[in-house]
């Protein structure tokens, strides 16, 4: 039943799109998508170039760390002040 529906809908856009038609625009309009489709390029089949550039000038510098802890942090130690942000 589906493939029946599929090829009377397949068949209907073909038959619509190639059969001549009339534009209700007598005045110059806008065209409809079929003739506008008919005017138009064919598709381009060239592929466009998206391959990375790989440039290699230098030795690869790493990520800067964090600076390094010692100690406990501020608050954490009973009697000590909290940090000046609180």
């Amino acid at each position: 039943m589906r493939a029946l529906v599929a090829l009377l809908l397949a068949f209907a856009l073909v038959a619509t799109a190639a059969i001549p038609h009339v534009h209700v625009h007598a005045t110059g309009g806008d065209e409809c998508a079929v003739c506008v489709l008919r005017h138009t390029a064919p598709p381009r089949s060239e592929i466009p170039d998206v391959k990375p550039i790989v440039s290699l000038e230098g030795e690869a510098q790493p990520a800067p760390g964090v600076a390094p802890v010692c100690g406990a942090p501020l608050g954490a130690i009973p009697g000590q002040s909290p940090p000046a942000g609180a």
